[in-house]
């Protein structure tokens, strides 16, 4: 009966496959089997004479505590740099207040005032004089401080009266070496629609 039946198609494909299988794998796992050795060689070409842990721990040793904008972490200028070597008084003059902020370099404030605080009330406090008296504050109260301005640069912010006043009241009142004078009032490139204009 079975001895008369052809044989089945695709036996001697599906044994030649098989060893073509376990060659594969054979040359796989020798390849596994070698590679280590050679990466290891490689990585402690590397490494040098000390071991990962070690230079590690060297690294760490050595490793020096930096700020937020880099250099040491208590001035964002670098170790030589002292950021009370320039201080900057920034003068903002609205059409309603003059305030003014004596800073560091790194944007602390030290000392402030502004029209208001010097006593004048309501539209008085967007005047000159309540600006030459803010500013006289500020300077008394370095004075009583003790504080050692060496250098100021003054930034103006704002088209108030304050501006000219502030900066008068500098050059008058106190022996600050002014180094900057600088303008950072923000001008819109046609930004957001502006108020309508009052009917007067």
């Amino acid at each position: 009966g079975s001895e008369g039946k052809p044989k089945a198609k695709g036996v001697s494909s599906r044994s030649s496959l098989q060893s073509l299988i376990d060659n594969l794998a054979d040359n796989a796992s020798k390849s596994t089997r070698a590679s280590p050795t050679v990466r290891t060689n490689r990585f402690s070409g590397l490494m040098g004479q000390g071991s990962g842990s070690e230079m590690m721990k060297d690294d760490y040793m050595n490793f020096s505590r930096t700020g937020r904008f880099g250099g040491e972490s208590n001035s964002r200028f670098g170790e030589d740099q002292d950021p009370m070597n320039k201080l900057i008084l920034h003068v903002h003059a609205t059409s309603n207040n003059t305030i003014l902020s004596l800073t560091d370099a790194n944007g602390r404030v030290i000392v402030n005032s502004s029209g208001g605080l010097v006593g004048f009330k309501k539209a008085q406090r967007a005047g000159f004089e309540a600006a030459y008296q803010a500013t006289a504050s500020v300077a008394n109260t370095v004075k009583e401080r003790d504080i050692f301005v060496k250098n100021v640069e003054i930034r103006l912010r704002g088209f108030g009266a304050g501006r000219d006043a502030a900066f008068k009241a500098v050059g008058s009142l106190t022996n600050w070496n002014i180094c900057a004078i600088t303008d950072v009032t923000p001008i819109p490139f046609n930004g957001c629609r502006p108020k309508k204009a009052r009917r007067l």
